[in-house]
């Protein structure tokens, strides 16, 4: 049930830049970072495969299922640090620069 919970979220995630207000997106990124600070990890990565270390994410295990064995430091870096301002980054060029409306505005 987890995993399929964590699933949904990574793929709103995704989606976030198309349906929500850039500054909503920039709101979910700095409660991204809030939830890495007081719980030192993502909470479903903590409850889904039980560790507080930072080892493993989400990302990690799927592309390990997938056949996959990528450095999970380098996966933690790209999901920590370049996914959530490169998504920000989409969702601002996808509303200001091409001038298309989101469903959520804030």
């Amino acid at each position: 049930m987890i995993l399929l919970l964590h699933f949904l979220i990574i793929i709103l995630i995704f989606l976030s830049p198309f349906i929500l207000s850039w500054k909503i997106v920039l709101v979910f990124i700095i409660l991204y970072y809030i939830q890495l600070f007081i719980f030192g990890n993502c909470l479903l990565t903590i409850a889904q495969f039980k560790e507080h270390s930072r080892s493993t994410t989400f990302y990690s295990f799927i592309l390990e299922k997938l056949g996959f064995f990528p450095n999970k430091k380098v996966v933690r870096i790209i999901v920590d640090y370049f996914l959530p301002w490169i998504i920000l980054m989409v969702a601002i060029i996808w509303q200001h620069l091409l001038s298309h409306v989101v469903w959520f505005q804030f």
